[in-house]
């Protein structure tokens, strides 16, 4: 076996071959065997002058050298630098890293380093998209590079084939390996010319244009394709971009790219990418014991210079980082034992320079990169291996390095660097001799034509039977015109098909043309779980149309034209009473990695086809005008089949039966595919021809026989047998492809005569590049000559899977195997139908275009600004040496995550964002940043975003200044199946939840909540060691908004309440501690720590619809987190955006965590969250504003333990004073709720429509009063100075405040007292209007009241296997408040309060109903969910006064209980508990009695299925932005509802107490005076308040009377004694007769047509209860009819007219 010193020794033979061919072309530069490539001239850039100083492509000069064993071209640019120095190592960086070849030329698809076999030496592969419509080429190079201070070459040349040749050279099928003979850059940097000083000289009239980049190019490639892709034409555009794009390439990313310069003994490099999409660098070696002994043979200057770099590097490796950026590099280590891992490791990072030393730097050369060494300590014995990887990725915050998130040092030292300036003399020597030769020669005519005299093909001897150049242009124009008509008909609109029947899968469509002899079918159908290749070997197998063509008979190869076109005679069964059919065909086949395009067509030319048979009298011949196949990949597991059809039956047999055969055809295709997998077809024969080709399905065999073909041979391999040599491609080459996981698990081939060379390639069926077993047979034509070849597959006996046995002997198979990251990720890829292009050119003609378009764009911008000659080919350069000590300065700086930002950013612009400000109210910063996700969610584009690589989750990153200038937002998103949005907002807002499923979160406490589980706290987040823990202030808010239009354009979003379709958004964002200057620091953050800021951190939850094309679960959450923290502090930069984009993948823990448990307990009424009005309106200063739609209940806190599974929920409940004037069946809801009716001054009404949500039954229903909650008639400025949570001596907008109002009113108190009664009047009459429809049932009956509805709980009895308790209390809001105006509660009981229940609370349990919207509706047994409601007996004291007409008794409503007056006068609050233990059986403890649990029966039947499933979304409270408003927060957002009060300051707790114990006395007094009336009912003696109902139309007029007259029959009692009217506005001095001043005056007009009006309803109400009359009907009978006899009548109108006749209108009854 050979060692491997051979196959190295060929290698370095190849490159030494490549080398002595780059230094004979060099020195032929000036040859007349070069001749120029010219290309016409854009006609619209002639004329115009050279502004910029970037070349163009026309500058590009391109010749071909013909005489030189092939086609050679010669690319030749220069490039004006000016006269400074220019640093080559862009230059260098873009050529030696091949993932950045794709972005400058235009043939190369991909590239990567698969090898780095020396310090200069690099072995490379390329997928080129240079080959098709038959197969795509690729190529393994090795490249060497040399350089020194003005010059830098890189020269590559393919490997050779080789027996013992590594896994990476043997062939990768669909890909046809090309040979790359040279392909060479040079790059010099040439000095301007010196000038002479002589008078005399002539030369002197000559001036020096500068200094000049030449950059010279070499190519010599050959595709091994029979058509001539090289063609003079082809290659001029292509090499003239690939230059110019190289140039483009080095301008932008030439100081931006990273890259490995070295290594040393001991190391051992595995894997080196770039990224392009990060710019990242990923080198993984490993540290190996040393092997000091080096082979004797070859001890020249080479062999030295690296010898004395390994031992320089010893367990090292060296990398060069451009110093124009900042650079983050991650090292991580890891070996089999702990011992090894931990061995010590160093880096030193050193400045140095790029440029040569010249004069022009007489102060020291500028540093402009950085050398980075990573060196390791030896291994502690020769069996140790330490794995290492490196990361070097560009950092956008600031320059410098840093090292694992630290800052690292940067040294000054320069180094004299032994690999630089080191240089082959011999070349140099080459290169120099070129640098003064003018390449721009001119050539008189176009080179296309010239190539004709200059190129020799030499005469190959035809046989008899061989075709003539004529007819095979002949034959390609055919197929040109039949394809360019199939590509057509594949693009033609959707619009112009129309459907004409469907069937088993398959959608039949026909051309809608005005032509009626046009007939062209469409068939299409969509296979899952079928690949591209098992389709199309289905698709042009004639043994496997008999089994999905069950009329087909036989198919014949009759020639095989060309490498793509085959010449076949298909037969058809006779199927009676039609006779036979056959058809020859020409069929073509063009191939590309995703799209395969199968078409054939009629061929009757005797002339070009002589070997087509004759017609059979007993067969019709049908005529076949197109018939194409397409077969697309819409995804690894997904493949879209189409067929186009345009044929003629002939014979009796019509074209209608077509659409029928193509259904049963592509059916049956999909069938077998499915059924029997891909079976064995040739995809590729290379330097041969076909003659027979038979698959036999029912012996699973297929058979090949195919002989060798001089024509099908490359031009350039019949001209130079060296290239024959060296490429290896002078052989025959089959390509088989066979599916062996569903045809056959193993194979059996036999191949006559055995093959030289075989490879077998097995991918996985899920793998881009092709799944299925590849195999490639090679055949030298010196040993076949002429013989006949054959190859038969056949399947394998015995039970073995994955066994290839060639000639009876096992051959080994190349495996390439997917991690099952990425084959679950291609599995759930969606689908994408790709753009239908035609395949008959490669795609580099689309580059080109495209490319060239965009460089004539970016000219055009450029064209008027004057730019600096060479500014974008040298590296950052440093002016002087104050620029340099200020860049020294700022890489020495601090480097926590705001001061980095601050040492090169102005102070003004960080300080605005650094911390928040404390002018702003906690809750504004949480709704900033809910505007700013709502919009970024609704309006942002994926493209904006950098991707990173994260598995099982995507992960994104971007820098939004709105919220960042520095801390990057990260965004990742996810569906979780089988469960709902609603169940995952309960366990992401929970902070007990959190630390179940956040590794990261520690701990948190609530300190204010605004109810509707809006509220602020303090957190406390986990850093890792040696940083401390770091807390955050932060509010949080939950919402609902409706998702627009454009977020699902393909129905991705289901609809969910009531019709609609919203998404959950649960965000938080930091506040400034100094806006709750009343809470203790010490009790918040009681150990002291660190402060951040959360900028957002941002949960979206979107339930998707069932119906969508995407195979999920029911129900489904598109669930996405975006964050952006800032952990200050000491804190890199680097390792805070670590934990950034770790934060994301929480949603991995939440679904897990989530499929662990139940679902949790969830409030649903009061419901929790704001709904948010769908008004995108751009607003500069926006305020924010809630509208309250539910009166009664405020959701004050929730917790939930999930280590006891107890559940804790506080409820702020009142009952608003009824209004007199209204009677209790006017009420609409069936929870009672009185009149809404204040004497308060009233905004003006803005009514918000929100769309799709149940409309609020009052319009002002944010003006109402709740007694200690923020009340309509106090201003902000009065409410957080009141308020103990809030700092009294912030600057505020001035306001009325109480003791202004007092005084106005005092002044002013009958304006007051007028402004008073119309605005309540104004209310009241918004309240009638939106009451008074729902007064009665639908069946016209009264509405009953009902009692009221306190709250409502949904609990999943599978969370309480063993059955759960509940605990009510309730507390009065008076034994409970605290605050200056007592309008705060505590957050939650005190530890060891007494359990105390002032209300009556009626429990009832319900089970619900299961639904398709819950996860427990996954499941198939019995519904597990659990409704409980609370209620209070209210109905009962709301029945009005009645009299009995017959005994004249007055019944009336009993007297309202104390607990009942105590809600309608300040409230109480309700605290409910759900812990585990109770009884299995069907009933819960409820305070220590059984509750039955009503089943799901009596529930619908009681309450209903919307009742039981509503989700309260009518109930919740809206969110809205304005504008030009005073205050930014209304008054729900900016005082809190409750607070935690121990943690208030004790002070404030002190003057608390004693300003309530002051504002207590007063009231007892106020309520001790006005008796029984204070408590809820008004005095009898003030007049009804409420507003006269203002309706248009008659009844209006009715009503408009009926108010006028009352008001003025009942005439006021004025007295002088001062009126107390309820509302806390105190005592006003104010007459009460100003209601009777509005009587209506109405014309006389108006009275006569209401009486007109009101006579004529009378009369017919009179005449429909008169006695009927009747009349006799008489008509004449015909035989066998009955009389019609009598009829009654009911006169409505009777009118006598003055000629004796009288007019009836009437009713008949028949």
């Amino acid at each position: 076996m050979s060692d491997g010193s051979r196959l190295r020794q060929s290698w370095y033979t190849a490159l030494s071959g490549a080398e002595t061919q780059f230094r004979q072309l060099l020195t032929s530069s000036s040859s007349a065997e070069w001749k120029r490539l010219s290309a016409s001239t854009d006609p619209s850039k002639k004329g115009k002058a050279r502004v910029a100083a970037v070349p163009e492509v026309g500058d590009v000069v391109v010749h071909r050298n013909s005489k030189a064993g092939g086609d050679v071209y010669r690319l030749v640019l220069d490039v004006p630098t000016g006269e400074e120095s220019v640093s080559l190592e862009p230059w260098k960086a873009v050529i030696t890293t091949p993932e950045l070849r794709q972005e400058w030329d235009p043939a190369v698809e991909e590239a990567h380093l698969l090898e780095i076999f020396d310090h200069n030496t690099r072995i490379a592969k390329t997928n080129f998209t240079l080959g098709w419509p038959a197969n795509p080429r690729d190529a393994v190079t090795i490249s060497r590079s040399f350089h020194d201070a003005t010059t830098f070459i890189d020269i590559s040349t393919s490997l050779p084939r080789s027996p013992d040749e590594p896994v990476y050279l043997r062939p990768s099928p669909p890909y046809v390996r090309s040979h790359v003979t040279l392909f060479a850059w040079c790059i010099q940097h040439l000095a301007p010319p010196q000038l002479p000083t002589t008078p005399g000289d002539p030369s002197k009239k000559r001036s020096s244009s500068g200094g000049r980049i030449r950059i010279t190019c070499f190519w010599q490639h050959d595709l091994r394709t029979p058509w001539s892709f090289g063609s003079s034409s082809s290659a001029l555009q292509q090499l003239s971009t690939m230059g110019l794009g190289l140039l483009k390439t080095v301008m932008k990313r030439g100081s931006r790219i990273p890259k490995l310069t070295g290594y040393g003994n001991g190391v051992s490099i595995e894997r080196v990418r770039f990224q392009l999409d990060r710019e990242a660098l990923t080198v993984d070696y490993a540290i190996i014991p040393e092997d000091e002994e080096h082979p004797a043979s070859g001890q020249g200057i080479d062999e030295l210079h690296a010898i004395r770099e390994q031992r320089r590097l010893t367990r090292s490796i060296e990398c060069v980082l451009p110093s124009g950026e900042g650079w983050d590099v991650q090292v991580s280590t890891k070996a089999s034992s702990e011992e090894v891992e931990r061995l010590p490791w160093s880096v030193r990072a050193i400045r140095s320079s790029s440029f040569p030393s010249t004069a022009e730097f007489s102060e020291g050369l500028p540093l402009d990169q950085i050398v980075v060494r990573l060196s390791h300590a030896p291994l502690i014995d020769e069996h140790s291996v330490l794995k290492v990887r490196v990361v070097v990725e560009i950092s956008g915050s600031s320059a410098g390095l840093r090292l694992n998130g630290l800052p690292q040092t940067i040294q000054d030292v320069e180094e004299r660097d032994p690999s630089s300036y080191f240089i082959s003399k011999q070349i140099l020597q080459d290169v120099s001799s070129t640098a003064d030769l003018s390449f721009n020669t001119t050539s008189s005519i176009h080179t296309t034509s010239s190539l004709g005299s200059t190129t020799s093909e030499p005469t190959i001897p035809r046989p008899p039977t061989e075709r003539s150049a004529a007819a095979e242009k002949s034959i390609l124009s055919r197929v040109r015109r039949n394809y360019i008509y199939f590509s057509s008909l594949l693009q033609e609109p959707e619009a112009k098909w129309r459907r004409t029947t469907e069937g088993k899968g398959v959608s039949i469509t026909q051309l809608d043309s005005i032509d009626p002899t046009l007939v062209v079918y469409r068939a299409e159908a969509t296979f899952v779980g079928v690949g591209l290749w098992d389709l199309y070997a289905a698709v042009v197998s004639p043994g496997a149309k008999m089994f999905w063509d069950k009329q087909h008979e036989d198919a014949v190869l009759l020639e095989d034209v060309n490498d793509l076109t085959e010449l076949w005679h298909f037969k058809t069964k006779p199927a009676w009473p039609a006779n036979g059919r056959d058809s020859v065909v020409l069929k073509t086949v063009y191939k590309s990695p995703t799209t395969i395009h199968v078409f054939s067509f009629s061929a009757d030319d005797a002339h070009l086809f002589p070997n087509i048979p004759a017609v059979d009298p007993n067969i019709i011949r049908t005529q076949i005008d197109i018939q194409g196949w397409a077969i697309e990949t819409l995804s690894p597991t997904t493949t879209l089949l189409t067929l186009l059809e345009q044929s003629d039956p002939k014979g009796w047999t019509n074209k209608a039966s077509i659409p029928t055969l193509m259904i049963n055809a592509l059916a049956g295709i999909g069938e077998f595919a499915i059924k029997c997998g891909g079976p064995p077809v040739v995809t590729r024969l290379s330097g041969a021809k076909a003659n027979e080709m038979r698959y036999d399905h029912e012996r699973s065999s297929f058979k090949v026989e195919y002989e060798a073909s001089n024509n099908r041979r490359s031009r350039n391999n019949v001209d130079s047998d060296a290239s024959n040599d060296a490429s290896g491609s002078s052989g025959i080459e089959c390509e088989l492809r066979c599916d062996l996981d569903a045809w056959a698990p193993s194979l059996d081939i036999v191949v006559d005569p055995p093959p030289q060379t075989l490879s077998c390639l097995r991918r996985h069926r899920l793998s881009t590049e092709g799944g299925g077993l590849w195999l490639t047979l090679t055949h030298d034509v010196m040993f076949v000559d002429e013989e006949r070849l054959l190859v038969l597959v056949r399947k394998a006996p015995g039970k073995e899977k994955g066994v290839v046995m060639v000639n009876g002997s096992k051959v080994a198979v190349d495996v390439e195997e997917l991690q099952d990251s990425e084959i679950k990720s291609l599995t759930k890829r969606k689908r994408v139908k790709p753009a239908r292009i035609p395949l008959d050119q490669p795609p580099v003609v689309s580059v080109i275009r495209r490319r060239r378009a965009e460089w004539d764009a970016d000219s055009e911008d450029t064209a008027n600004s004057n730019t600096r000659s060479m500014g974008w080919a040298t590296a950052p350069r440093i002016s002087s040496p104050l620029a340099r000590f200020f860049t020294f300065a700022v890489d020495q700086a601090s480097t926590t995550t705001q001061q980095a930002v601050a040492a090169i950013t102005p102070a003004t612009g960080v300080g605005d964002n650094a911390v928040p400000s404390s002018s702003k109210l906690p809750m504004q910063y949480a709704l900033e940043a809910l505007a700013w996700i709502q919009q970024s969610h609704w309006h942002g584009s994926s493209d904006e975003w950098t991707t990173l690589n994260d598995k099982g989750l995507s992960v994104r990153r971007k820098l939004c200044p709105d919220i960042s200038p520095v801390i990057q937002v990260h965004k990742g998103e996810k569906v979780i199946e089988g469960v709902s949005a609603e169940e995952l907002a309960a366990i992401v807002t929970d902070f007990d939840c959190r630390k179940k499923w956040d590794e990261r979160f520690d701990s948190a406490t609530v300190l204010e909540s605004y109810g509707a589980n809006s509220r602020t706290a303090f957190t406390v987040a986990k850093a890792s060691f040696p940083f401390r823990d770091r807390g955050f202030y932060v509010a949080s808010v939950l919402a609902r908004a409706h998702v627009p239009p454009s977020r699902r354009p393909n129905g991705d979003v289901a609809e969910q309440s009531h019709g609609l379709r919203n998404a959950i958004f649960c965000v938080s964002a930091s506040f400034s501690p100094e806006s709750i200057p009343n809470f203790l620091p010490a009790k918040c953050n009681p150990y002291g720590l660190p402060l951040g800021r959360v900028f957002v951190d941002a949960w979206i939850l979107e339930t998707l619809d069932p119906y969508t094309k995407e195979n999920y679960a029911i129900p489904s959450t598109r669930c996405t987190r975006v964050v952006a923290v800032d952990y200050a502090g000491a804190i890199p930069a680097a390792f805070n955006s670590m934990i950034n984009a770790a934060m994301p993948r929480a949603i991995l823990a939440v679904e897990a965590y989530f499929n662990s448990i139940s679902s949790l307990p969830i409030t649903r009424l009061p419901p929790a969250g704001l709904v948010i009005s769908d008004k995108d309106e751009p607003i500069e200063e926006p305020a924010w504003r809630v509208r309250r739609r539910d009166e009664n209940r405020i959701l004050v806190h929730t917790k939930y333990a999930p280590d006891t599974r107890v559940y804790r929920s506080r409820i702020l409940l009142h009952i608003p004073p009824p209004a007199p004037a209204v009677p209790p069946t006017l009420r609409s809801d069936e929870t009672p709720r009185p009149s809404r009716m204040t004497l308060s001054p009233v905004l003006p009404d803005t009514p918000e429509v929100i769309s799709g949500l149940p409309s609020s039954g009052s319009d002002n229903s944010s003006m109402s009063g709740i007694n200690g909650l923020p009340s309509p008639t106090s201003t902000l400025r009065e409410r957080r100075m009141s308020s103990v949570t809030r700092s009294p001596g912030r600057p505020r907008t001035e306001s009325l405040g109480s003791d202004s109002m007092r005084q106005h009113l005092e002044a002013n108190p009958v304006r007051q007292r007028t402004e008073s009664v119309t605005s309540a009047g104004a209310a009241g009459a918004r309240e009638l209007r939106g009451r008074t429809s729902s007064a009665f049932t639908i069946k016209g009956e009264v509405r009953t009241p009902v009692d009221l509805l306190v709250a409502e709980f949904v609990v999943d009895s599978k969370l309480y296997p063993d059955g759960y308790s509940v605990n009510l209390s309730s507390w009065l809001k008076t034994d409970v408040e605290f605050g200056q105006q007592r309008e705060l509660i505590p957050l939650c009981a005190a530890d060891g309060s007494s359990k105390n229940d002032v209300l009556p609370l009626i429990p009832t349990v319900h089970v619900m109903p299961s639904s398709p919207l819950h996860s427990s509706g996954l499941r198939a047994e019995a519904p597990t969910r659990h409704l409980v409601r609370l209620t209070l007996p209210t109905a009962q004291y709301q029945i009005s006064t009645v009299r009995d007409p017959l005994t004249d008794e007055v019944r009336s409503a009993p007297p309202k209980p104390s607990w009942l007056l105590a809600l309608e006068g300040g409230g109480a609050v309700v605290e409910v508990e759900v812990r585990p233990g109770g009884k299995k059986s069907k009933v819960v403890v409820v305070d220590g009695k059984d509750v039955p649990v009503v089943n799901e029966k009596e529930a619908l039947t009681t309450l209903g299925r919307e009742e039981l499933l509503d989700d309260r979304i009518s109930k919740m409270s809206i969110l809205s932005r304005v504008a030009n408003e005073p205050e930014a927060l209304s008054e729900q957002l900016s005082a809190p509802v409750a607070v935690a009060e121990n943690l208030l300051d004790p002070s404030v707790l002190a003057t608390v107490a004693v300003d309530g114990e002051n504002s207590k006395e007063p009231r007892e007094n106020s309520n001790a005076d006005s008796g029984e009336e204070a408590v809820g009912t008004p005095p009898n003696d003030i007049a009804p308040a409420f507003p006269v109902v203002q309706t248009g139309g008659l009844l209006g007029f009715m009503t408009r009377f009926t108010n006028s007259t009352g008001s003025t029959s009942a005439s006021p009692v004025t007295t002088g004694e001062p009126r107390k009217v309820p509302g806390g506005l105190g005592d006003i001095d104010a007459p009460l007769e100003t209601r009777g001043t509005n009587a209506s005056v109405y014309p006389l007009s108006t009275l006569v047509t209401v009486a007109l009006i009101m006579f004529l309803i009378g009369s017919l109400f009179r005449s429909l209860l008169s006695p009927a009359d009747f009349i006799y009907l008489a008509a004449e009978l015909e035989e066998g009819e009955e009389a019609p006899g009598w009829r009654e009548i009911r006169r409505l109108l009777q009118v006598k007219l003055p000629w004796g006749y009288d007019v009836h209108i009437a009713l008949i009854h028949r």
